[in-house]
């Protein structure tokens, strides 16, 4: 069975999805996703883990855009849920989609030399 805060997990990555469908910063460019959602033992810290597709330029900006619109975004979890505690949140970059493409790009070099 699920407990208490992956249940929650899963509840702010949908309304937080939402949320940031709803969030009109010209800021936020490229393809955002969200990656993880890593909530505190007193759940009262939320860490938003996502990546974007696409320049590093649009990674910065839409790193500030999302700063900027983390307490509209708790406003918004605060009216819609029933909840008697809204954790803070809080957005941080996972550059591991990115690392990974580039293990696997040097992967496929080795594979490639090692073919005679």
């Amino acid at each position: 069975m699920f407990d208490r805060n992956e249940r929650l997990r899963e509840l702010f990555r949908v309304e937080i999805t939402k949320a940031l469908r709803e969030v009109k910063d010209p800021g936020i460019s490229g393809l955002l996703t969200l990656t993880d959602l890593e909530l505190s033992v007193d759940r009262k810290n939320l860490t938003v883990y996502y990546s974007v597709l696409g320049t590093t330029q649009e990674s910065k900006r839409t790193s500030r855009a999302l700063d900027r619109c983390a307490p509209f975004i708790h406003h918004l979890l605060i009216k819609r849920l029933s909840l008697k505690l809204i954790p803070k949140i809080v957005f941080r970059f996972d550059d591991t989609p990115r690392r990974a493409s580039r293990v696997d790009k040097l992967l496929g070099d080795i594979e490639k030399e090692g073919r005679p």
